[in-house]
Formats: structure tokens, sequence, C-alpha cells
């Protein structure tokens, strides 16, 4: 996540990008809900219940956060998503109960989608202020067949309203590869393009997204790509990620063997990092876990599992991972 266009936080001067945790940090009481004002916004759900998050935000690696206090809201677990972001920009999803007075598995569920944005005016030479605008419902489209794509504009009398295109797919990989049971992992803003991923098969790559003439294009893996990850969640293990400024789309992979559990003595892990896009300093390379414990001692370098990999955004060279270290049955993140 991009974080030089918003609002500076009380801790001095923002980084340029950040490392935003996956999960939201739901916290009704507000003796624990951890607020800076100056990335606090306010917002209410299609059922009428009022919520508020703000960022805690971090220079990379330190993780930052986002806070949600929504006392009005389900309080089962898993009913709010932090579903995408992308430069200063956050996808949020709320999952209500269109009936509170039922919450039960078959109850109805309203899902409410907002974008936080930065608000600037123009006109005003004031600190720009955080927003959340709800997205309009989106009716169901159907009957052709190819890649749906759905694009809110704004219509020159302020309505909001949702065009949806059913675009062909082409690429050469589409017929060796079934896309029936396509999962999509993540989606990764890269200029004027969408990219679709399912770790397990391949990139839906649509150019010109908002423009008039968008194409979709499916590129599968390579044969042998199975070998750079564990076979249980590749998408713990592998990502898809802009760096170079923007400039640079490349894959950054993780393999040891195993999904959870403890390293077994005697193997190691391999670090694969592979330019999807050209420029000059887009190099790929193999880091093997022997040619980094061979010149430090154990204690310097942890050998816990390596999850959710993270290539730095200014950086094509520097990788990030999230440590998972095991104790009994049981581990904990660092």
């Amino acid at each position: 996540m991009a974080a030089a266009n918003a609002p500076a936080g009380s801790g001095g001067a923002l980084p340029n990008w950040v490392m935003l945790e996956r999960f939201i940090f739901r916290r009704d009481d507000p003796q624990s809900f951890r607020e800076d004002k100056s990335t606090s916004a306010t917002g209410v759900t299609s059922v009428g219940a009022h919520f508020r998050v703000s960022f805690i935000l971090a220079e990379p690696p330190t993780p930052s956060r986002l806070y949600l206090s929504w006392p009005g809201g389900p309080k089962q677990e898993m009913m709010c998503h932090l579903a995408a972001a992308h430069s200063n920009l956050v996808l949020l999803r709320l999952d209500s109960f269109v009936d509170p007075s039922n919450p039960s598995p078959f109850g109805e569920i309203a899902h409410d989608y907002f974008i936080y944005y930065v608000a600037a005016d123009p006109r005003s030479q004031a600190q720009p202020a955080p927003a959340l605008r709800r997205l309009p419902d989106r009716e169901a489209g159907g009957g052709a067949v190819g890649a749906p794509f759905a694009i809110i504009r704004d219509s020159t009398d302020g309505d909001e309203k949702w065009e949806v295109k059913y675009l062909p797919i082409q690429g050469q990989d589409v017929e060796h590869y079934n896309l029936i049971n396509w999962m999509t992992s993540e989606v990764i803003p890269f200029k004027n393009a969408l990219c679709w991923v399912d770790y397990k098969r391949g990139v839906l790559y649509c150019e010109d997204v908002c423009g008039d003439n968008p194409k979709a294009t499916f590129a599968g893996f390579p044969p042998n790509y199975s070998s750079f990850h564990p076979s249980g969640r590749p998408d713990l293990y592998r990502s898809l990620c802009v760096t170079e400024g923007g400039r640079t789309l490349a894959f950054l992979g993780r393999h040891d063997g195993a999904d959870l559990g403890r390293m077994v003595p005697d193997t190691g892990f391999t670090i694969v990092s592979m330019a999807v896009t050209e420029t000059q300093s887009a190099n790929s390379f193999v880091v093997q876990a022997d040619d980094l414990w061979a010149t430090h001692t154990p204690e310097d370098l942890p050998r816990e599992v390596m999850m959710l990999p993270l290539l730095s955004m200014d950086d094509i060279n520097v990788a990030h991972f999230v440590l998972y270290d095991w104790v009994g049955i049981f581990g904990k993140l660092s």
C-alpha cells in the first residue's frame, strides 16, 4: 500500500509505502480502540450501523494496522474484511445481518463495500481529510461468455452507476488450463491494468481496465512452477508484487517442502524472485537457505517457517516475510 498521498500521522513524516496487515483489528471498546485522528474516518452501513476506522501507520518492515470500532455491528467473527489496497485507497467490506434479530447461519446478510480515500479540496489549504464512501449495490448480469468486469463510474448528474463488460479471454495458455475452478487469491493493480491471480493456475491480466477498450489475457504458470511452493496453501507462500516505484511487476515465492511446522533438520528453503515485466534493473534471483546460513551463525538468522512473502515497493532486491515461530502445537507470528 503506497502512502505518499495520505495524511501525515501524529508520529511525523509518513513513509513512502507501508506493509498493511491483512486482517482488521476490531476493537469496539473505546479503551482498546487505537486511533490516529489524522487517519480516522466514519461511515454508516446499509442497515444503519455507525462505525469508525483508523490506520496506525509505521515504516516497513514494521507492519501497519487498520483498527475498526463497530459497536452496532454483528458480534460474529469474519464479518469485516480488508478487501484490497492501492496507493492511498483501501477497499473494505462489512457484512451485516439484514434482520439483526436473526443472526443465524441462515440469516440474510448484506455486504457493504466502502472505499477509504483522502478527500482533498483544491480550493482549501487545510490538511486533506480521510473519508469513507459506500459503493452502491450492483445488479448481477449474465448471459455472456468471458471474463465479467464491473466498473463503477460517476455520471454527469452525480449518480453512480455500474457498467458490466464481458471480455473474451485471450492468451495461448487458455486452452491448456481449466479455468472453471478458478479461485482468485488476490487482485493486483499495475499501471492501467488489474491482475487477477490464482496462485495455483496463473494470472488474468486486464489492460486498460477503465478505458473504452479493455483486453483480458490469461498467462498460466510454467509447468515446473509447482516446485516453488508447498502443495496446500500457495497463497501463503507466494505473491505477485509491484516494485521499483510502480514500474515492475514481479513474482516472489518460497519453497521448503512443507506447508506448516518447524523446518526439518538439514533441509532449508528456496526463495525465488522472477520479474514479470522487463526493466533494466529487474533481474530474477534464487536464494538458498544454505547460502544464508553458511555465512551467519544460527543466532543471526531465524529458521522458522517463512510466510506471506512481499517485495519492497522501492527495491526489487529486498524481500520481506512473516515468520511463524512454532512452540509446541501452536505458534506465533513475528
